[in-house]
């Protein structure tokens, strides 16, 4: 394979992977593994992905329970009781007056007003819930690019393998056209020991490049976690150049875009958000809360009069009521309570700025690498234009 085709396939394997996913569109073999499936391969069953699916699963349970604190709590109880005592008559005591009790009791209370603190923690948990998505799409992003690397470390190796294997039957080809020259007197006895040693080290690279090409290929499999007693064969697809590179964008504009797409970014509002709810829920402390309460309780006993429905029926306790909790002094929780919050949204405001700047930065770098390969790929072609050009001459002449 010559250096046009070795740079043409690595520039559209980089770009491709890195901008936009999936990166080739050919089907998947029973046997061969290519960059699409070796991704949906891991997004599948990767188990950090499969973990932090597990983690939106719980926030999904954790905002439902955030919702239900809007709902009344309802609980029953009943109780038997078996009691023994002695009567007294005329202050003095008597027998043994055995005697069996039944309570039936149910209740119930709504919490009316609590500083809004129910309507800012539901908030919250939409929060928490959204940053799992995220974090599913963060780590996701990062198994694609191992992946994508890890592969395109196959794909260079292989290249290497090729370009070593052509040499090899160069060198052999010379090896037999100087062992020929020898025969004949027109080349020296140390012209084919020279070709002889160039071909030995021809090998012993070849040698090296099938080693390194093992080696990458199972740093692959381990990163897909596919289990060792499974065979695995990388696809090495082949890729042709049908119309020139599309222009670059503008380094702002490719930043810009990264800001409003990066899940990272997302991320780290989103912190900043739930930050300022737990102020907002901290601040809830310092407010009255009010709850209303409703009861119904009834009695059975073996030494009353009546008969047991009628000692219930008429034996009812029925109670509604509202509460009013005042908080006068809460040992500073409270007060110490905003304060750590007002810390976190600082922390969450550094952490944005921060993540804002690393995402600067490695768009930079990428884009800064993307650009010199195209320079690199524009100033091959022109150097392979020139080489074909000043050989026409050489092949007419034969």
């Amino acid at each position: 394979m010559n250096l046009k085709t070795l740079l043409i396939r690595t520039i559209l394997v980089v770009g491709t992977t890195s901008l936009f996913y999936p990166a080739f569109s050919q089907e998947n073999t029973a046997t061969e593994w290519d960059l699409n499936k070796c991704i949906n391969y891991a997004l599948e069953h990767n188990i950090q992905v499969n973990s932090k699916k597990l983690d939106v699963e719980t926030q999904k349970v954790n905002l439902n329970q955030s919702k239900s604190d809007r709902l009344p709590n309802v609980s029953a109880s009943v109780s038997e009781n078996f009691n023994n005592s002695k009567k007294i008559t005329n202050n003095t005591y008597g027998a043994w007056d055995p005697n069996t009790s039944t309570a039936f009791s149910v209740s119930s209370s709504l919490t009316l007003f609590e500083g809004n603190s129910i309507t800012n923690g539901i908030k919250k948990s939409m929060l928490n819930l959204d940053m799992a998505n995220l974090d599913v799409e963060i780590t996701q992003n990062s198994i694609i690019l191992s992946i994508t690397q890890a592969y395109l470390n196959v794909l260079y190796a292989k290249e290497t393998v090729d370009y070593t294997n052509e040499m090899v039957a160069a060198s052999e080809k010379e090896v037999e056209r100087t062992r020929e020259l020898y025969k004949a007197g027109s080349a020296s006895k140390l012209d084919l020991v020279q070709m002889e040693s160039q071909f030995s080290s021809d090998k012993y690279s070849l040698v090296l490049a099938e080693n390194e090409l093992n080696s990458k290929t199972t740093d692959l499999k381990q990163l897909l976690e596919i289990p060792v007693v499974d065979t695995f064969k990388v696809s090495f697809p082949e890729v042709t150049l049908t119309e020139s590179l599309t222009m670059l964008p503008s380094k702002t504009d490719a930043y810009n875009t990264a800001l409003s797409t990066r899940p990272e970014i997302k991320s780290s509002q989103l912190s900043k958000n739930i930050a300022e709810l737990n102020l907002k829920i901290a601040k809830a402390g310092y407010y009255p809360s009010l709850t209303m309460s409703a009861g119904l309780s009834a009695n059975y006993s073996s030494n009353s009069i009546g008969s047991f429905s009628n000692q219930i029926s008429d034996g009812q306790i029925q109670r509604l009521g509202v509460a009013l909790n005042i908080p006068i002094f809460s040992k500073n929780t409270n007060r110490n309570s905003v304060q750590l919050s007002k810390i976190s949204i600082s922390q969450a405001e550094l952490s944005q700025q921060e993540t804002e700047k690393n995402l600067l930065q490695t768009v930079e770098t990428v884009y800064l690498n993307a650009d010199a390969s195209v320079s690199r790929y524009n100033s091959a072609t022109e150097q392979l234009k020139s080489a074909t050009e000043s050989l026409q001459p050489i092949r007419r002449a034969v």
